[in-house]
């Protein structure tokens, strides 16, 4: 089915470690998304007031779902489409039991975050950026007295309460509170939400407005508040760091958000991109090897499903002729089985191997094992008897260093999981 609307969590998904920053990968992807005509929200379990900072950097959104799904936003109109709150009374309830105890708590309403005056001295053992933190505060609205607020209907309330002597009872109450729904992503963070409010819940109300089924929707999400969103979509997707629960709960898998999972996915299958991928030449079965045969290999070449292929021989490139002596790695240096020395060639085939992935962007290659030029982390030992040792060939030891993974043929399982596919 065709991808029509984008729901990406912020933290641990579509932010980078620092809680702030959207990759201008990720930027990419999605604004290329929105001009093929696909809508794209962010779900998350803040509120509007604390991710203005997300909002400007991808000023072609079309909807937030904030505070774990009580609300939806349309940015280009600034209203309201879903709305889901806590009752008043419900939230005075939690109010008063919360108060009970030395621990930090807040509460969103109207798109806006409020705290007690004195409370913030308990708001400790957040393992998170300075800066983060910092703007958090900053956006926070401290009162007096949170209790003249409860007479109004309520987005969310958040518990900071790390390591704390009454934690177990706080969480026993809270968890089994009839009118309330809570997750937890971390231990000693609890979201309280009214009672069958989620994310999925909010996105599903959103659908319905837009006229797309869910068969229709890409989501990526890490963590337990984002499950329900996870089943519900079509596109279901996980982070690779997403809670256990979620990566076996979701259809599909990408890669971290350090590595730009939700562009790699969104590149892939909203926008029909295939990830670029180096192939040693020989196993797609040119007869480039240094006897004029060949290494072909159908798992390698049944790889051009998933990616962009790029066939490459570095010895080519470096201007060895076919066929040839046989080579292999001596104290260093590619030596021929009558003893010339051959480095120099290697050294410019690897440098115009490594220049032909920098130039296409390819993040992973596949190359021949134990080969002088291609082999990872063992390779012919330099006696021509067929014996094996330690050590990286030329082009491939060039490719890790500059942050290029490599992968033998007997590997293609290992580059499809760290691929996300």
């Amino acid at each position: 089915m065709p991808v029509k609307l984008i729901a990406c969590d912020l933290d641990g998904t579509l932010l980078g470690a620092d809680h702030i920053t959207v990759s201008e990968r990720n930027k990419k992807a999605l604004f290329e998304a929105h001009e093929k005509g696909i809508k794209l929200a962010v779900a998350t379990g803040r509120t509007l007031s604390v991710i203005y900072n997300v909002i400007d950097q991808l000023p072609f959104l079309d909807y937030v779902i904030y505070s774990n799904g009580a609300a939806v936003c349309d940015l280009k109109t600034a209203k309201t489409v879903y709305e889901d709150y806590m009752p008043a009374e419900t939230a005075l309830d939690i109010f008063k039991f919360l108060s009970r105890f030395p621990a930090y708590f807040e509460f969103y309403q109207d798109g806006k975050q409020h705290a007690q005056n004195g409370r913030e001295k308990y708001f400790t053992g957040m393992d998170l950026p300075q800066e983060f933190l910092d703007s958090y505060a900053a956006s926070t609205i401290m009162h007096d007295d949170i209790m003249t607020l409860a007479d109004k209907n309520v987005e969310k309330i958040n518990l900071f309460y790390f390591g704390g002597e009454y934690y177990d009872e706080i969480k026993n109450y809270l968890f089994s509170h009839s009118g309330i729904d809570c997750t937890s992503p971390v231990s000693g963070d609890i979201e309280m939400t009214a009672k069958g409010v989620d994310k999925a819940k909010a996105l599903e109300g959103l659908c319905s407005e837009l006229g797309i089924d869910s068969s229709e929707v890409m989501a990526f999400g890490d963590a337990d508040n984002d499950l329900g969103m996870l089943e519900f979509a079509g596109y279901g997707t996980a982070m690779k760091n997403a809670a256990q629960i979620c990566k076996d709960k979701a259809k599909y898998v990408t890669l971290t958000n350090e590595e730009d999972g939700v562009a790699a996915f969104v590149e892939r299958y909203a926008l029909g991109k295939k990830p670029k991928l180096i192939v040693s030449a020989c196993l797609l079965g040119e007869n480039c090897k240094y006897n004029g045969g060949n290494n072909k290999n159908d798992s390698v070449i049944n790889l051009q499903k998933d990616f962009d292929v790029v066939a490459v021989c570095p010895e080519c490139f470096g201007g060895l002729k076919i066929p040839r002596l046989p080579n292999e790695i001596i104290d260093g240096r590619a030596i021929s089985k009558d003893g010339k020395d051959f480095t120099a060639e290697y050294l410019k085939g690897a440098r115009k191997t490594l220049y032909v992935a920098e130039e296409c962007g390819a993040q992973y290659a596949v190359l021949k094992e134990r080969s002088p030029s291609c082999g990872k982390g063992v390779i012919y030992d330099g006696t021509f008897s067929g014996s094996l040792t330690d050590g990286n060939g030329i082009t491939a030891d060039l490719l890790i260093k500059s942050g290029i993974m490599v992968f033998g043929e007997s590997e293609i399982d290992k580059l499809l999981d760290e691929a996300g596919l």
